[in-house]
């Protein structure tokens, strides 16, 4: 019998893992690149995203995937979503 060594040692933290992600405003006329810690919470990087392009302050913003899902806002982005993904920046809405 032959023993294999195995690399017991931990993951990296998601705070260790930075990643890039690319974003677009919903008319897909403003886009950006971002380098982000993944254990940002998805809501935040919406808002800093939106601060950046400089879109409208008074309106909440949501992130989607390329699918079109809304990011939960509440989640880790880097639970959601891969490094270089791209992402539309949309203004919440709630009709009704």
């Amino acid at each position: 019998m032959r023993n294999i060594p195995i690399d017991t040692a931990a993951a990296p933290p998601l705070r260790d893992r930075a990643f890039r992600l690319r974003a677009a405003d919903v008319t897909g006329t403003l886009e950006i690149e971002a380098d982000l810690q993944p254990d940002v919470p998805a809501g935040a990087v919406a808002q800093t995203l939106a601060q950046r392009m400089e879109l409208p302050a008074d309106v909440p913003w949501a992130l989607r995937n390329s699918r079109g899902a809304f990011l939960d806002d509440e989640r880790q982005i880097g639970e959601q979503i891969e490094a270089d993904a791209r992402v539309t920046l949309t203004p919440k809405t709630h009709l009704g």
